[in-house]
């Protein structure tokens, strides 16, 4: 059977590839271990293994699409968790591209998100903080890959 394809998904048909950007980490994230350039091949390798061409900053196609990357750490929790000393963590993966507006096409929007992966919140241990995070990734990752498969077959 099917994947349904939604609105969202429908911005992802066509694409002449996608660029990966990570934003820059936290003090807490890099400190566990994380990088910008190790994230970004990360999700450049699991797009190339799902057939999904990757482009570079030198690329310029249509829209300038691509994949946004965003992990936040909050600083450590108070209160009745403290003890125990958890970090909390976000990573949100969405889409990118320069858009207009079907009413007036002389509105260009710079960019708009025109995806977005089911967002991740967790709370972790410090020193688990780098693994908990490729995790909320990774997952997010295959949600992009699945949904761009699918209004893209090979």
């Amino acid at each position: 059977m099917g994947q349904e394809v939604g609105q969202d998904s429908e911005s992802l048909r066509d694409l002449p590839g996608v660029r990966v950007s990570v934003e820059d980490l936290t003090p807490a994230a890099v400190a566990s271990g994380l990088a910008p350039d190790r994230l970004r091949q990360v999700v450049e390798q699991k797009l190339r293994q799902a057939g999904i061409p990757v482009l570079t900053t030198g690329d310029f196609p249509v829209g300038d699409p691509f994949l946004r990357v965003r992990v936040n750490t909050a600083s450590e929790l108070r209160g009745a968790i403290e003890s125990r000393g958890l970090i909390a963590y976000t990573v949100d993966v969405d889409f990118v591209q320069m858009v207009f507006m079907r009413r007036n096409p002389a509105v260009t929007f710079n960019r708009a998100q025109t995806w977005q992966a089911s967002g991740r919140l967790g709370l972790t241990e410090p020193g688990q903080l780098a693994d908990s995070v490729m995790r909320a990734l990774s997952a997010q990752v295959d949600q992009f890959i699945g949904e761009y498969s699918a209004v893209n077959p090979r």
